[in-house]
């Protein structure tokens, strides 16, 4: 198996992170000025400050480092010997050699070991890309669970503004003794179960606000106005399509079927620590200057232990990491097969609330105001029309949220790894 890449992994993260810049110095100039942020800016501004994608990062580098130490030849040493030393010590005959030595590998293991350095580099190109992933879908759900919070909020208080004009369209009619004062008192009831779930709505925002914060690594109380809405758009591929579109381009498949290739390179490595290497030396001597010498040796690999551990570690790494790929492909498989689902479901619901329910309850109450207030429809009935018509706006709301949700969680499906 081939284990080099024609453009290096490492290169095409170094230019993803060139290609964002410009967005993220968008991003940083929207928050300070007050302008807000959409999805896309707070998705950027997480990845180019969050700690895991800065430590994924860092190894990155150190795994350049050790490729580039995977490429060094062997340093060259400086000897120093003595010759013809006499038994009893004595006598002027000891001849000094001072000189230089270089060891000359064995043919095809420096290109080993730069392929297995060049592989971990690889690998921890891969990780960024999927710690990036994660993140991202990370900020989604705390970007979208803020603005349903919001949403939630904004209906509510609307939903207690048409209170307040059907409470005095009762006490209208109460005044002129055409209904009972109990439905003022059931619309006032109405109104502060509302106002609990408002502040409950707040509080649910401020908790998103602070986890959102966090993420995109802001101060305390620095959260930026959200401008991207919950919103509806379809999404026109099948699960199938999606699932071979994952399995081409998710960097945990990679990541196994790259180790599984480090490991091979590495079995073949271990061949050929089994195989001498070569020195060789060049002396000039004490007594005759104008004289040199030479010596070759062969190193003597007589440790069969060793290479045959290393040998037997890279085959349970190349083993390890077949079990590792397919488990994540099935893994994979059916995680997008489960979102897929969930996101067609939600779909559907978002479906319902769109295209006839919402406008259908609106039209009702304000033909069924009317009726009401020319004495045609009792109050309980109204009030409960009103009542659906709020259900039905969070109820949308919440369908919204879940399809983003849904999409989110189908761009990392599988990649987490629980």
């Amino acid at each position: 198996m081939r284990l080099s890449i024609q453009k290096p992994i490492a290169a095409a993260a170094a230019l993803l992170v060139l290609f964002l810049a410009p967005g993220f110095a968008r991003a940083q100039n929207g928050s300070s000025a007050g302008g807000g942020l959409t999805l896309d800016q707070a998705v950027e501004l997480a990845l180019s400050r969050h700690p895991e994608v800065l430590a994924a990062q860092q190894e990155m580098r150190a795994a350049t480092a050790r490729r580039l130490q995977a490429e060094a030849r062997p340093d060259p040493s400086l000897s120093f010997s003595t010759d013809a030393i006499p038994f009893n010590l004595k006598g002027g005959g000891t001849e000094i050699n001072l000189g230089l030595e270089q060891t000359f590998e064995f043919p095809g293991k420096r290109a080993l070991r730069t392929e297995i350095g060049r592989a971990g580099e690889d690998l921890a190109a891969l990780d960024l890309e999927r710690v990036r992933l994660l993140l991202a879908a990370r900020v989604k759900r705390a970007y979208f669970r803020t603005v349903l919070a919001q949403r939630t909020a904004a209906d509510l208080e609307r939903s207690v503004s048409q209170l307040d004009q059907l409470i005095e369209d009762f006490r209208i009619r109460f005044e002129a003794g055409q209904s009972a004062y109990a439905d003022i008192l059931r619309a006032r009831v109405e109104k502060a179960r509302l106002q609990n779930r408002t502040i409950e709505a707040r509080r649910d925002k401020t908790a998103g606000e602070i986890e959102l914060t966090h993420l995109l690594g802001l101060a305390a109380g620095e959260t930026p106005r959200l401008l991207t809405p919950l919103a509806y758009a379809p999404l026109d591929k099948t699960a199938e399509q999606v699932l071979q579109l994952a399995r081409s381009m998710r960097p945990s498949l990679k990541i196994a079927a790259l180790r599984a290739a480090r490991a091979e390179a590495e079995q073949k490595l271990a061949g050929l620590n089994r195989s001498p290497d070569l020195t060789a030396g060049l002396f000039v001597p004490s007594k005759t200057f104008r004289g040199w010498g030479v010596a070759f040796g062969l190193t003597l690999p007589l440790s069969r232990k060793r290479w045959e551990g290393q040998r037997a570690e890279a085959d349970a790494v190349r083993e390890t990491s077949r079990i590792s790929a397919d488990a994540v492909s099935r893994r994979i498989a059916a995680r997008i097969a489960v979102a897929h689902s969930e996101l067609k479901t939600a779909e559907e619901q978002v479906k319902v609330f769109e295209t006839r329910l919402l406008a259908e309850i609106e039209d009702e109450l304000k033909i069924s105001l009317e009726y009401y207030r020319y004495g045609k429809m009792d109050a309980y009935a109204l009030l409960d029309l009103y009542r659906s018509l709020t259900e039905a706006r969070l109820e949308h709301g919440r369908a919204l949220y879940l399809y983003a949700v849904a999409l989110a969680d189908l761009d990392v499906a599988g990649e987490d790894g629980e």
